[in-house]
């Protein structure tokens, strides 16, 4: 008796779920580059790393211009799988950038609705270049000489270290972090803004390894800092 009461009410909470919650707050509705942030989003990003099929088609279904790559060992322990070179978004990254399948929905979801929105309601005008350290490199955490892989070793990860504001004006991990000004607060503010969509965000607060730099990626260890 318990158990076909369990049932019932687990089949009444999926029919409602299913059929009442918006997509942007149901866990199981496919994720899409347009919908709205909610506390569900992090999680349907997270989800796609055991989907392949589930994330290429997130890209596909967006207004990104990408290429997928075919999975290739490049080194110990290194190499690329379900990746992708993103061609174009919204915002230039001076060439292609090369990053995990997840990795690139979660930069695409935090370019359109974390730092763009921010950029507006900072500066009054947009964003239109990302300027950063590069993706993809067979190395170790922090290039030690030994270790654990780095997430960038796999592609699954992006350096950020600074932005480009449509009138040339430019902001610099490394000059504006922690300034009490419109600049500071704005890294601040995006900064916060990536643990959204990223597992792993590292600053320049984390160790002096980051002081340049943001550090996002979609490895298996949560931390935001």
């Amino acid at each position: 008796m318990l158990l076909a009461s369990s049932m019932v009410i687990t089949l009444v909470l999926w029919y409602a779920i299913n059929h009442y919650l918006p997509d942007a707050y149901n866990p199981f509705e496919e994720l899409s580059l347009d919908d709205e942030v909610t506390f569900v989003t992090r999680h349907k990003i997270k989800q796609l790393k055991t989907d392949e099929a589930a994330c290429f088609a997130v890209l596909k279904n967006s207004k990104l211009k990408f290429e997928r790559l075919p999975d290739q060992e490049r080194g110990e322990s290194c190499g690329l799988y379900d990746a992708a070179l993103l061609h174009q978004s919204n915002i230039s990254y001076g060439g292609g950038v090369t990053l995990t399948c997840p990795a690139l929905v979660g930069l695409a979801m935090w370019e359109k609705k974390a730092l763009m929105p921010l950029a507006d309601e900072f500066f009054d005008q947009p964003i239109v270049r990302i300027k950063h350290f590069g993706t993809y490199a067979c190395r170790n955490v922090n290039n030690r000489p030994t270790g654990r892989r780095s997430q960038h070793a796999y592609a699954n990860a992006i350096d950020i270290a600074g932005f480009v504001l449509a009138d040339g004006t430019e902001i610099s991990v490394l000059k504006d972090w922690g300034t009490d000004d419109k600049a500071g607060e704005f890294l601040a503010a995006i900064h916060q803004s990536a643990c959204q969509y990223f597992t792993a965000v590292l600053g320049p607060d984390y160790n002096s390894a980051h002081h340049n730099h943001f550090h996002f990626d979609q490895g298996p260890w949560s931390v935001c800092t």
